[in-house]
């Protein structure tokens, strides 16, 4: 039965594609000889990537397209010395932690959405973006905290005021263990006044029917038949933007509201290994969640003809609900046998204002400066924990926090000859935490409140030199800083405080900031006539009080501050055109991370790695454009490694090996009267990738991991139109 639907799926696909009009999705590049190069905003102006003395990764929106990218794990692994792990969120919502040259953690790694700063796990889908950007290296001046070890940013496409124009992609895939899932997805561009208003509007909606099956261990009181696919989801969104242009182009306002919707039937979690995809239970317990949020932002951009003002305000909203079963727990912790979930509830909201200038004055200083004001605000509740026949509200929270951020920052080059320019930066800052805590329930036993205040000020610098040694190459030294707000933990005094006295803990009810140091060496340089790119960095990063997050024995996971860390590393990547119409790209990272003090806990060794972070990252793709019956076409292999790394989730006094993994995609396509076609296999040998055993929801099961893995080999047809 499952087959039948699934080709009845595909033939309903294809019959739709054939009927499609006439049009072109994507023209071979048959003309030129150099490589194409991609401006971006890094430094928040407009600038060749090869003139940002960064270690920078862009994507365009051309090869976001032909590579099939939809969300985090599909960029991720083609970016040297970004890696993703599952390790710091309980949650079931696809959230990953990012982290880039081995700054692992919570809240290391600085996230945009265009000027709007948001949650670095909030993973969106990839949908009409212009470019992808990923700043290596520490970026406290221009971007704050969080962006320690970088910074990833989303640049969506703007409204056109000149012409209209129109977009339509479909796609039909089945993957192994699973069934039939589907993309479709569109925009529209409307000049409302041609040249002084126009509308752009996108909407996007996605099925994955999943490939875990959850079924009765042998103990289980009552049998229940094999539940297939508990982990399908869908994802719904829209988007929609207005541009108004006045002033003869010099005054520019942009507002933009985003909206996303996720419903998941179940985690997409393996246990014990990554290969297994069958869920052993001992009741039929379904754990549903669902995630909504919605991005509000009007950005105006003044021209002054001797620079620019911009002011960028945003409104975030997302409200996430999560359920868990962990009955194991029970059965294993309690020695009693009982149907046991929790239930959790989290909303979240952020407001951020920033106003910067940006000079473009015939002068020999460029100057970017800036004030910036950020307002979180999450309210993250348990209403209740059930265990059948024992309690009926077992556990309940309520955690409202509060973050104020405020800064002044500015950074100035200095062109001191034709060739040889310094640059000065700064950021001033000033952060608020206002936290409170309130748990109860049977294990807990009469309520417990926990309340707090956490304020602090600092500074965080840039010195760098930049020097060109000719027309396509130059090389550059920074040093930059960057850090991250500390917060509060939350635990059962009845569950763990004696453990935490065992593990030599001290007191954990609150964690500091961490910060570090970044030093760096770069190289960008183009070679044969720009026919190939080289770009090479080396940096060393010294960084403090690492915020470490570890599990107990109790169920219950604390973040501490454990001493101090070393991270070296390199990082290249090469681009060769060969040839009129191929490309081949290749990139690697290597970070060799040690921890160096330990701060006297005892679950952390002096020369151990830092947790979740691997020495070797590495990619390389392959695209050749050719003639298919006089029609253009493409042939595009890419494949991206990640290597081993270290994992205490589960077992804090024992660190578990996360195995290296290898994601190969291909894709074939062409241009049809009708459009692209495209015929594409991603995960094309079905490797099952280890992303991280996550943090329990409600309390962790001794032994058995809950391991978030990738989706298997999936083979699917895809159809792009332009209007």
């Amino acid at each position: 039965m499952r087959t039948d639907r699934r080709g009845a799926a595909w033939t309903l696909l294809i019959s739709a594609t054939l009927v499609a009009g006439t049009g072109s999705a994507w023209s071979a590049a048959e003309d030129g000889d150099g490589i194409e190069t991609i401006v971006v905003t890094a430094q928040r102006r407009a600038q060749s990537i090869q003139e940002v003395p960064l270690s920078i990764t862009a994507l365009g929106a051309e090869e976001i397209e032909r590579a099939g990218v939809a969300e985090l794990q599909d960029y991720g692994v083609r970016i040297p010395n970004l890696v993703f792990s599952a390790a710091s969120s309980s949650s079931t919502d696809g959230a990953m932690s990012i982290a880039i040259r081995g700054v692992f953690g919570l809240n290391t790694t600085g996230f945009y959405i265009d000027d709007s700063p948001l949650l670095g796990a909030l993973n969106p889908r990839v949908i009409d973006l212009e470019r992808i950007e990923v700043l290596r290296g520490p970026q406290g001046t221009l971007y704050g905290a969080r962006s320690m070890g970088g910074t990833v940013r989303l640049i969506t496409t703007q409204p056109d005021l000149q012409k209209v124009s129109a977009r339509a992609h479909a796609l039909g895939s089945s993957t192994t263990d699973g069934e039939f899932n589907y993309l479709i997805d569109g925009a529209l561009n409307m000049p409302v006044v041609p040249g002084v208003f126009g509308l752009r509007a996108v909407v996007y909606h996605s099925y994955d029917d999943g490939f875990i099956d959850r079924a009765p261990r042998s103990d289980a009181p009552v049998s229940f038949p094999v539940r297939h696919d508990i982990n399908s989801e869908k994802v719904s969104g829209a988007q929609l933007a207005a541009l108004w242009s006045a002033m003869d182009g010099r005054l520019t306002i942009t507002p933009r509201v985003m909206y996303e919707r996720v419903k998941r039937d179940g985690r997409t979690q393996a246990d014990f290994s990554a290969d297994n995809r069958v869920n052993l239970r001992e009741f039929d317990i379904p754990e549903p969640s669902e995630s909504k949020w919605w991005l509000t932002t009007l950005t105006a951009s003044y021209d002054a003809g001797f620079g620019s003002f911009l002011a960028a305000s945003s409104w975030f909203k997302r409200d996430y609900s999560d359920t868990e079963d962990f009955s194991e727990w029970t059965t294993a912790v309690l020695q009693f046998q009982g149907a046991s979930v929790t239930y959790s509830t989290t909303d979240q909201s952020i407001f951020s204002q920033e106003l910067r200038f940006v000079s473009s004055w015939d002068a020999p200083v460029d100057l970017t400066a800036g004030l910036f004001y950020q307002r979180s605000k999450s309210t993250w509740k348990f209403p209740y924990t059930r265990i059948d026949g024992f309690s009926d509200d077992a556990f309940n929270l309520d955690n409202p926090t509060t973050v104020k951020e405020q800064a002044a920052f500015a950074e100035a080059t200095w062109h001191v000859m034709p060739d040889l320019r310094l640059i000065l930066g700064g950021r001033a800052f000033e952060n608020k935490v206002d936290f409170h805590l309130r748990q109860g329930g049977d294990f807990i036993g009469p309520d417990q409140v926990f309340d707090g205040k956490q304020e602090e000020s600092g500074f965080t610098p840039r010195l760098g030199v930049q020097y060109d040694l000719g027309r396509d190459a130059m090389v550059y030294a920074t040093m930059s800083e960057g850090f991250r707000i500390g917060g509060v933990n939350f635990y059962a005094d009845s569950l763990c405080a004696a453990e935490i006295r065992a593990l030599g803990f001290g007191d954990v009810s609150t964690y500091k900031s961490d910060s570090l140091r970044n030093y760096e060496l770069g190289l960008k340089s183009q070679w044969l006539d720009r026919r190939l790119t080289v770009n090479a960095a080396a940096f060393q990063i010294d960084w403090e009080d690492l915020q470490q997050r570890q599990g107990l024995a109790c169920g219950f996971t604390l973040n501490v501050n454990a001493g101090k860390a070393r991270l070296r590393g390199t990082e290249l990547e090469i681009h060769f055109r060969a040839g009129e119409r191929g490309h081949v790209t290749a990139g690697a990272g290597y970070v060799d991370s040690k921890i160096t003090d330990n701060g006297g806990l005892g679950t952390v060794t002096e020369g151990q790695r830092v947790q979740n972070v691997p020495k070797l990252t590495w990619n390389v793709a392959y695209e050749q454009g050719f003639r298919l019956f006089e029609r253009p076409s493409f042939l595009r292999f890419d494949y991206g490694y990640t290597g081993s790394s270290l994992s205490g989730n589960n077992s804090p006094t024992n660190l578990l090996r996360r195995p290296a993994f290898g994601i190969t995609n291909l894709r074939i396509g062409t241009e049809l009267s009708l459009g692209e076609l495209s015929l594409f296999a991603k995960n094309l040998f079905d490797e099952a990738a280890n992303f991280g055993d996550i943090p329990p929801l409600g309390v962790q099961t001794p032994g058995r991991p809950r391991i978030v893995v990738n989706q298997p080999r999936t083979i699917g047809l895809e159809w792009r139109r332009r209007f």
